[in-house]
C-alpha cells in the first residue's frame, strides 16, 4: 500500500516521540509498504545520516520547515498542551503538502503518528482518505489529591486540568480529527474514554511505546543475588514523576528491611532532591547516578531487584518496558499509563487513594518484593514475555493489519 505519514517528531535512535515516528515508518517500509512520511524539518540532518547507511527505497521524507512569521511573533507558550502556534502553523503547512502528495501519488492511507496529543488533533483528515489518529495520549489528569506532591508547579499543573476537563469537548482542532478518524489508537483508557466522548467512530487501545528486537536477551535474564533489595528509579526531574512520593513511600519501609534505591536521570546535585533525601533521611539508602548513557542505563536494569514508577500523570512511560525486558518487577501505581502497560501479573500497582494510604501501600509493596524473592522471580518472567510482544517490528505488524482491514471495510 501506498501510506502518507505525518510524523512532526522522528528521529532514528532516539526513544519517546521521535523514537515512534522513525520505528513504525521504517518497519512499515520493511514489510512491503511504500510509505512518506512529513516531517519536521530540524530532523533532517538525523534521518538523512541514517539512510546513507542504511538505505531504504520505499522510505520517502519530506522536510516541512515552521514558518518564519510564526517562530518569530506568534510564540505562545499554553502549557503541555502541544496544540503551541509553531506546531499548528507546521500542520497547516504540512497539509497543503500532503494535498499536492496525494495528486502525485493517491495514498491509500493516512495515518498520523505524532506528535501523539489527542488535544492538538491533525489536519490530514481533510485530505478524505482512509485516516488514522494514533496512537495518542493526553487524556489523563492528574490526582488532585496529590497536589503537594508538584509544589511550585501545581498551579501550572492545576490550570492544565482545569482547561483539560472543562475545555476539552470545546477543542475543535480535537473533535474534528477524532469524529473524522476511521481509526483512534488510544495508548491508555484515559484518552480512550475521552476519544469515546469525542465521537470516535472506532478506538482500539495500542501501547505507544516499543523496542528494537535487539534489546532483549536470548533467554530471560536473571539477577545476581544481594542480601539488600535493589530498587531502581529512572527518569528526568518533573514534579509530576513522583520522585518525592517514591523517596516518601522509601521512608516508611521498615528499617529492619535491608534497601537500596538507585536513581538514574536526576542529580545529587539537584537542590529538590538533596532537601527530600535530607527531610526522609535517605542519606544510606538512596544513591544518585544521574544522567548515563542508555546502554548503561540498560545494565541498571539488569543490576536491580525491582523497578519505582510514581509518576502522577503519564500516557506512557518506555521506562516500564525497559525494566520489564530486563525481567525487574515493577512497584507503580495503579494510574494512567503504568495502569495499562504493566500486566497485572508482572508487579504490584497501588491505588491512588489519598496520600497516606498511598504512601503505606507504597512501602508494603517494597517489603512484599523483600520478602518474597520468588515472586519477583515469577513477575520478571510475566513482564518480560508482555515486553516481547511490544517491538516495533511486532506493533508495525499490528498497524499494517489495520490498514488492511480498513481497506476491506472500504470496499
Amino acid at each position: 500500500m501506498k501510506i502518507l505519514i505525518s510524523a512532526y517528531a522522528c528521529k532514528p535512535n532516539f526513544g519517546s516521540e521521535e523514537g515512534r515516528g522513525w520505528n513504525l515508518s521504517f518497519h512499515l517500509t520493511q514489510m512491503g509498504h511504500q510509505v512518506w512520511v512529513l516531517t519536521l524539518a530540524d530532523n533532517q540532518a538525523a534521518i538523512e545520516q541514517e539512510l546513507v547507511l542504511h538505505p531504504m527505497p520505499n522510505l520517502n521524507f519530506i522536510y516541512i520547515s515552521i514558518p518564519e512569521w510564526i517562530k518569530r511573533y506568534v510564540r505562545i507558550p499554553i502549557g503541555d498542551f502541544s496544540w503551541q502556534s509553531d506546531y499548528l502553523g507546521w500542520q497547516q503547512r504540512a497539509y497543503k503538502i500532503a494535498r499536492q502528495l496525494d495528486l502525485e501519488h493517491e495514498f491509500d492511507i493516512v495515518h498520523h503518528i505524532t506528535w501523539g496529543s489527542i488535544t492538538a488533533g491533525s489536519w490530514l483528515w481533510r485530505l478524505n482518505k482512509t485516516f488514522i489518529f494514533g496512537p495518542v495520549g493526553g487524556g489523563q489528569v492528574a490526582p488532585p489529591a496529590f497536589k503537594k506532591y508538584f509544589q511550585d508547579q501545581w498551579q501550572k499543573e492545576g490550570l492544565r486540568s482545569f482547561l483539560f476537563k472543562k475545555l476539552a469537548k470545546f477543542n475543535f482542532f480535537s473533535r474534528q480529527t477524532i469524529s473524522q478518524a476511521d481509526l483512534v489508537l488510544a495508548t491508555n483508557r484515559d484518552t480512550y474514554d475521552l476519544a469515546q466522548q469525542l465521537s470516535a467512530r472506532r478506538v482500539e487501545m495500542f501501547l505507544t511505546c516499543g523496542l528494537p528486537e535487539d534489546y532483549f536477551s536470548q533467554a530471560i535474564p536473571t539477577k545476581s543475588t544481594s542480601k539488600e533489595l535493589r530498587l531502581l528509579w529512572v527518569g528526568r526531574f518533573s514534579m509530576r514523576k513522583g520522585l518525592r512520593l517514591t523517596l516518601e513511600s522509601l521512608s516508611k519501609v521498615n528499617n529492619l528491611i535491608p534497601v537500596k534505591m538507585t536513581i538514574v536521570g536526576v542529580s545529587a546535585a539537584n537542590d529538590y532532591l538533596a532537601k527530600w533525601i535530607k527531610e526522609f533521611g535517605l542519606e544510606k539508602r538512596v544513591e544518585c547516578k544521574g544522567s548515563i548513557p542508555w546502554r548503561a542505563v540498560k545494565n541498571e536494569y539488569l543490576n536491580n531487584d525491582a523497578f519505582f514508577f510514581t509518576s502522577l500523570r503519564d500516557s506512557s512511560a518506555l521506562q516500564l518496558l525497559e525494566a520489564m525486558a530486563q525481567s525487574v518487577p515493577i512497584i507503580t501505581l495503579d494510574l494512567h499509563g503504568a495502569r495499562d502497560i504493566v500486566p497485572d501479573r508482572a508487579g504490584i500497582k497501588v491505588p491512588v487513594t489519598n496520600p497516606t494510604e498511598t504512601v503505606a501501600a507504597l512501602a508494603q509493596a517494597v517489603e512484599y518484593m523483600y520478602n518474597h524473592p520468588q515472586k519477583r522471580v515469577e513477575m520478571g518472567t510475566v513482564g518480560y514475555e508482555f515486553a516481547k510482544t511490544q517491538t516495533w517490528s511486532r506493533k508495525a505488524l499490528t498497524v499494517s493489519d489495520y490498514y488492511r482491514k480498513l481497506k476491506l471495510l472500504e470496499a
